[in-house]
C-alpha cells in the first residue's frame, strides 16, 4: 500500500510546482494598461525598465535576436489582440523600444487598436507598409497573418 501512495503524492507535489511557478502565475491586473500605454507611446519609459518589468512578469527572454529581446506572450491581450511575443530592445541597439508581436492581419489589429484605444493610424509611403498614430505608435505586416505593434524612440544623446 505504501508503493501507491509514493507515485500519487509525487505527482500531486509536481502539479502543486506547476501551480506557483511565475510561468503559470497570472499577469498582475497593471499589465495590460503599462504595455497598452507603452505600445501607443503614451508613456515615459525606458529600456532598463521594460527589460525588467517583462522579466518579472514573462520570465526570462525566449530568445535575443534583431537587437532586441524576445517574451513570450502569456496569452496577453492588447487592445483586443492576443499577443504572441513582447520585444524590447538590448541596451547596445542605440533604439528604446517596446514591441508585441500579434498573429493576425495588420488590418484587423488595426481595427481593435483603433477601436479599443481610441486614436487612427495613417499609412507611410515607403518600400513596405507602415501605419503610425499621431502619437509615434507604429503597425507593420511581418506576413500576411502576423503584425508588430511597437513604439520606437532613437537614442540621441538625451536619454539614458
Amino acid at each position: 500500500m505504501a508503493r501507491m501512495k509514493s507515485p500519487i503524492l509525487f505527482a500531486a507535489l509536481v502539479a502543486l510546482c506547476f501551480l506557483v511557478s511565475p510561468a503559470a502565475q497570472a499577469l498582475p491586473s497593471h499589465f495590460g494598461d503599462k504595455v497598452e500605454n507603452a505600445l501607443a507611446c503614451r508613456s515615459e519609459w525606458s529600456t532598463a525598465f521594460w527589460r525588467t518589468y517583462f522579466r518579472q512578469h514573462l520570465n526570462a527572454p525566449i530568445r535575443i535576436w534583431g537587437e532586441a529581446e524576445w517574451f513570450g506572450g502569456q496569452q496577453a491581450t492588447m487592445a483586443g489582440n492576443q499577443v504572441e511575443e513582447f520585444f524590447v530592445n538590448v541596451p547596445e541597439s542605440g533604439a528604446l523600444m517596446v514591441g508585441a508581436l500579434i498573429n493576425k492581419p495588420l488590418e484587423q489589429v488595426k481595427k481593435n487598436v483603433e477601436e479599443k484605444m481610441g486614436f487612427a493610424f495613417v499609412e507611410l509611403p515607403g518600400p513596405y507598409p507602415r501605419w503610425l498614430s499621431k502619437f509615434g505608435s507604429v503597425l507593420v505586416a511581418s506576413g500576411p497573418e502576423q503584425t508588430k505593434w511597437y513604439c520606437a524612440r532613437w537614442h540621441l544623446g538625451n536619454r539614458p
